[in-house]
């Protein structure tokens, strides 16, 4: 009862979404396992394999070819999960995400 007429009073103010954001938003939870810190970069990241872009040698859509005025016959081959395939195979070559409950201490 108290909270809903505080949320009440904060929406009077201009922009109230943020504050019912920290009233009221729970954790955020990702499926992604938290990695250790990687001791060196990882220089060769391949590129996307033949499972999310598949590059054609006939003409997919109207005048797309490598060969042709628009060099991107890619674009006609993506579908709608395309995207998804992406972010899963790139997946293993994202940096962690800083932790605001791990202090960072800057390199010397």
């Amino acid at each position: 009862m108290l909270s809903t007429r505080i949320l009440s009073n904060i929406s009077k103010f201009g922009n109230a979404s943020p504050a019912k954001r920290t009233f009221t938003a729970g954790k955020v939870i990702f499926n992604k396992p938290k990695a250790s810190a990687p001791s060196q970069s990882t220089p060769n990241v391949q590129g996307l394999t033949e499972a999310c872009v598949k590059i054609p040698n006939a003409p997919v859509g109207p005048g797309a070819a490598k060969n042709t005025d628009y060099k991107n016959p890619e674009y006609f081959c993506y579908d709608k999960n395309s995207y998804f395939e992406a972010e899963i195979e790139m997946l293993k070559y994202r940096c962690t995400q800083p932790d605001n409950k791990v202090p960072y201490y800057p390199p010397k």
